[in-house]
């Protein structure tokens, strides 16, 4: 059985769309780079003698279609693999408010003028004037060094959410630390609450004469004792016995105190 080819170089005469489409997105990377090229001004077109050249870093080139025909700017980033280009200043802001460069087709635009950085780069053109078709060397260096900073700004965006990510991490690693010195603090609570409800009854018994409360005859002192919500019958039969010293009064006392 034969294999299926995943690309084949008859592919780019062939009149099949899909073959063409094939040919172009499965293409090996040494072929694709043919792909990122424009057509050449004309004055261009005179001095190097062809219509077209592959598109570098730092050419001027002028957009010729789209929302953003008649612009012009330096290509300060080219993406190879989808086969577009970034030209600096053509942008557009997103719903969050951040600046994104359009990328846009290498058959959209024309190249203006070329950045000759690279001595050897129309070697086998014939060239009468360089400084006629080359773009000024500042002007590469600026929109390049723009690029490098926008670079460095998302390195650092995604650093700054990946130290956020480790340090929530380590809040993670931490909180059965946390969780134990919650489970501290609430024991300390708990006694704190118990020493203080200890304490208010301490001070409501201080605050009961109890020996007021046996006073009068036995039936208001009866009455008083059923009106105290927690009375101390110790206590109460102590002020009975130190007073009046019934004991009617005596066993009642001793009676709810068993109950």
């Amino acid at each position: 059985m034969k294999q299926k080819q995943n690309w084949c170089k008859s592919w780019k005469s062939s009149t099949d769309p899909q073959k063409q489409r094939k040919y172009r997105q499965n293409a090996p990377q040494h072929v694709k780079d043919n792909f990122i090229s424009a057509n050449l001004s004309h004055n261009l077109r005179d001095e190097l003698d062809t219509r077209n050249l592959g598109i570098r870093n730092g050419d001027r080139v002028k957009v010729m279609r789209g929302d953003r025909k008649g612009a012009e700017g330096i290509v300060n980033q080219i993406d190879r693999e989808n086969e577009r280009i970034f030209i600096d200043g053509i942008e557009k802001e997103a719903v969050d408010g951040s600046v994104h460069q359009i990328p846009l087709r290498p058959s959209n635009v024309q190249i203006v003028s070329l950045n000759l950085s690279d001595e050897n780069r129309l070697d086998k053109y014939e060239v009468s004037d360089f400084e006629a078709i080359k773009v000024d060397d500042e002007e590469v260096e600026e929109a390049l060094e723009e690029e490098d900073e926008e670079e460095m700004m998302q390195q650092l965006q995604g650093g700054e959410s990946g130290a956020h990510e480790q340090f929530e991490e380590d809040e993670d690693e931490t909180e059965p630390e946390d969780s134990q010195t919650e489970d501290q603090r609430d024991q300390i609570e708990d006694d704190e609450t118990e020493d203080t409800d200890e304490s208010e009854q301490e001070d409501s018994e201080d605050s009961i004469r109890y020996d007021e409360v046996v006073s009068g005859t036995v039936s208001e002192a009866k009455d008083r004792v059923s009106d105290i919500e927690d009375p101390n019958f110790d206590s109460l039969i102590e002020a009975e016995q130190s007073g009046k010293d019934r004991k009617t009064m005596i066993e009642y006392l001793e009676k709810q105190k068993e109950s």
